[in-house]
């Protein structure tokens, strides 16, 4: 399988040549200018391990996970291309709205990788999808003010546990009572500060701590926090 560019219509279009091997129909990612060739491979080749590896094959109208956001695959009457769609506002929890291409999810997961690497974690990140979850303190409440945020990353093995935990910060809290902890989707996490999806794929033993005009980053196994210094 290998990847082509073309110009239809004036659009600049991705897509895969050799899927008819293996009876998948060819897909394609149409590319507005602010999404590099490598990043529209990448997301491309990324489908097709999947298929190779799992034996199966996508029809229109399925989904895929991509990072953070969610992939669909429509197609026209007139061409067995899938040409794929993405989340229209990732972000919310409102409805799924899908619109052409993927540059909203590319776009997360380029800012993600930035985060990792500006904040010298030498472990490879994992990009949680926005329906995992994490186990959160109970005076976490989105629309609730909190002066702190603490992050840190388990290691997990449970599907769909982003191995997160988010503590109010209060050294005073016990957030070994079950009673006060609660298990939420990483997307309603989300309301509670922009900032925090472009920090959830650093890897597990990371702590993050989140205060009102900073972000502070340990990197596993480091006593010591540095100040985020970059913007996302």
């Amino acid at each position: 399988m290998r990847i082509q560019f073309s110009y239809p219509d004036g659009r600049r279009r991705a897509s895969t040549v050799g899927l008819a091997s293996i009876e998948q129909s060819e897909i394609a990612l149409d590319l507005p200018a602010s999404i590099a060739e490598e990043a529209a491979t990448h997301l491309l080749q990324f489908i097709a391990d999947y298929l190779l590896a799992s034996g199966r094959t996508i029809s229109a109208g399925e989904t895929m996970r991509y990072g953070w956001s969610t992939l669909r695959f429509d197609q026209s009457p007139s061409d067995p291309t899938l040409v794929i769609s993405e989340l229209a506002d990732p972000f919310s929890t409102n409805i799924d709205h899908y619109v052409p291409g993927a540059a909203r999810a590319i776009t997360i997961i380029a800012d993600q990788d930035a985060v990792v690497q500006r904040n010298a974690v030498v472990m490879a990140g994992h990009h949680p999808h926005r329906s995992e979850t994490a186990v959160v303190c109970a005076r976490v409440v989105p629309g609730v003010p909190v002066r702190v945020l603490v992050f840190d990353r388990f290691v997990t093995q449970e599907l769909d546990d982003s191995g997160w935990f988010i503590g109010c910060g209060d050294a005073t809290h016990n957030h070994n009572d079950a009673s006060e902890l609660f298990r939420v989707h990483l997307v309603r996490i989300a309301e509670l500060d922009p900032r925090i999806v472009y920090y959830l794929a650093l890897p597990e033993g990371t702590r993050v701590v989140f205060e009102r005009r900073r972000v502070i980053v340990f990197a596993p196994g480091a006593q010591a926090g540095r100040v985020d210094e970059g913007t996302v």
